[in-house]
């Protein structure tokens, strides 16, 4: 990639100014700590973006080739860069909105001489701002799945002198060497579960930026603390977006299925009413119902008034040989009433809670599930080897 002219690049400290004043509204009081805008200006973002796709051109860009003058405020926009596309289209790899990145530094509380482990390598920028953060005494450990990324990465990195920072293609959901011990470890793709080694390899009382995948249609990006004892213990979470995990933890495929295939007996037709939810909070139990319940699969209902079929989601036991599906419309029960009762009991809970919204529930991750035993307030969620813990 060419170097920017002299008069580029006071037009590239204006748009990173222009960022940085974006990005405060994440921040308490406005204010971005010194050490991360140092970071931020000391790390442009066009040197990880070599070739990138243009939301603008709908075209990909090779900034060895264009002008770089041309792309600046789209490279310095408050906006995702799409780096690769798999086969199909899909976008895999992304230079992550920059105001999202610095929220994101500022909750890892990094420190110099702190190690940091990173799923997600990518472009490769995310690490370049850590390894600024934790100084030469600190290291970064980045592991990237799309090895078509990594060499780009690895000479941005090596042009900005940042040698603490060991980029690697890899499987980062498999773990490292296992003597490894780091405080800090950051995902930068959704993931549908916490793999085995973070809870390994996470020091305890580290902290650890995960993103789960919580529904098919959005994720959480989860800060947790590691209090020992195989737990961590979220911090705070909220809605976000990210690219999906791929590799031994990409996400599991679910189609919804028809409603004849499942093979119950109708038991019931129901309203809202008969749970007991007003009309008002209908939608907000709903996501409440579909993350506490872990609700992935939808089923497929024939429609008499409609055409095609309505979509449900569904809480299902097979041993109790129970389903009960839901939309915002009706509720449909077959079997045994036992799931059906389940949903009754959580719609009590919850609203004797005030109906919380997502981010005001306790959620915590546990190594293993045989010692936990939830009360009426809790549901367990079990994802691969961890179980997830909600609370109200």
């Amino acid at each position: 990639m060419k170097d920017l002219s002299e008069k580029d690049a006071p037009l590239v400290a204006e748009h990173q100014a222009n960022l940085l004043f974006a990005s405060e509204r994440f921040f308490e009081r406005g204010r971005i700590p010194k050490a991360i805008r140092r970071a931020f200006l000391k790390t442009p973002r066009h040197r990880f973006a070599p070739r990138f796709y243009s939301s603008q051109s709908r075209q990909w860009v090779d900034l060895a080739e264009a002008p770089i003058r041309d792309h600046i405020p789209e490279l310095y926009s408050d906006h995702p860069l799409c780096i690769y596309r798999d086969e199909n289209g899909r976008s895999l790899s992304t230079v992550s909105q920059p105001s999202l990145v610095l929220y994101m530094l500022d909750l890892l509380e990094l420190e110099e001489g702190h190690s940091v482990i990173e799923l997600g390598g990518g472009s490769g920028w995310n690490a370049a701002l850590m390894a600024r953060l934790v100084g030469p005494s600190g290291k970064v450990k980045s592991i990237e799945i799309i090895e078509s990324l990594v060499h780009n990465a690895q000479q941005s990195l090596a042009q900005l002198g940042l040698s603490q920072v060991d980029f690697s293609a890899g499987d980062a959901s498999l773990g490292t060497d296992r003597s490894e011990q780091f405080d800090r470890g950051v995902f930068t793709a959704s993931a549908w579960e916490l793999p085995a080694c973070f809870f390994e390899q996470i020091k305890d009382q580290g902290l650890l930026l995960f993103v789960l995948k919580a529904q098919p249609n959005y994720d959480l990006l989860c800060l947790l603390k590691k209090s020992g004892k195989g737990v961590f213990e979220s911090q705070l979470h909220f809605h976000c977006s990210f690219v999906p995990v791929t590799g031994s933890s990409k996400l599991p495929e679910h189609q919804a299925l028809q409603i004849s295939d499942v093979g119950l007996p109708h038991a019931a037709e129901l309203s809202w009413d008969d749970i007991k939810i007003p009309g008002t909070a209908i939608p907000a139990f709903i996501e409440f119902a579909k993350l506490v319940f872990d609700c992935q699969q939808t089923y497929l209902l024939p429609s008499q008034e409609l055409d095609f079929d309505e979509e449900f989601w569904g809480i299902h036991n097979p041993d109790q040989n129970s389903l009960i599906l839901f939309n915002e419309d009706r509720l449909q029960a077959y079997g045994d009433e036992a799931c059906l009762v389940l949903l009754r009991r959580a719609a009590k809970r919850w609203q004797k809670a005030g109906s919380p919204e997502t981010e005001d529930l306790k959620l915590s991750f546990h190594a293993s599930s045989s010692e936990l035993s939830p009360s009426n307030d809790q549901w367990l969620v079990q994802r691969g080897s961890a179980t997830l813990l909600w609370s109200l």
